[in-house]
């Protein structure tokens, strides 16, 4: 008990040398090295990003009404794109991506094979109406475009 009583007091010295050597060092650098967030020493930060409370119709509003509509479809496309591109990041990129990894052939029981793959029908399922989706969507603004390229008004 004696010995790790010594040893413990032998570390903490070394923390306190130690921290003051780091703090000399911080301090011979720069000031401006000190301002940067620490998460030990400051748990709380400030994201401060813009919030637009204005809608997107209010966004778009110009004298002439046709251009207004243009405008509002390719928005909304554009939105819509996205929301897709979320969900395909946050739903489907990891379950495609680690499918059937962590478990090998050998360490696998008769049977396992068929189960995971029964599991990942839905999955499966989902990201057909997914893929479905953004064909619909990527259709939808080829056509805005061929439009908008070949209308003579």
């Amino acid at each position: 008990e004696i010995h790790a009583e010594v040893q413990l007091k032998n570390y903490g010295k070394f923390l306190e040398e130690y921290t003051s050597q780091l703090k000399r060092i911080e301090d011979a650098l720069d000031d401006s090295v000190g301002d940067v967030w620490d998460f030990s020493l400051d748990p709380i930060a400030l994201k401060l990003l813009p919030y637009e409370q204005s809608s997107l119709l209010e966004l778009i509003k110009t004298e002439n009404k046709v251009l207004n509509k243009v405008i509002t479809v390719y928005a909304a496309l554009c939105c819509e794109i996205k929301k897709l591109k979320y969900e395909a990041e946050t739903k489907f990129y990891n379950g495609l991506l680690f499918y059937g990894e962590g478990a090998t052939d050998s360490s696998m029981v008769e049977g396992d094979c068929q189960i995971q793959m029964g599991r990942f029908v839905s999955f499966l399922q989902e990201l057909s109406c997914f893929v479905t989706r953004c064909y619909e969507v990527v259709m939808n603004v080829v056509h805005q475009l061929a439009v908008l390229y070949t209308s003579n008004k």
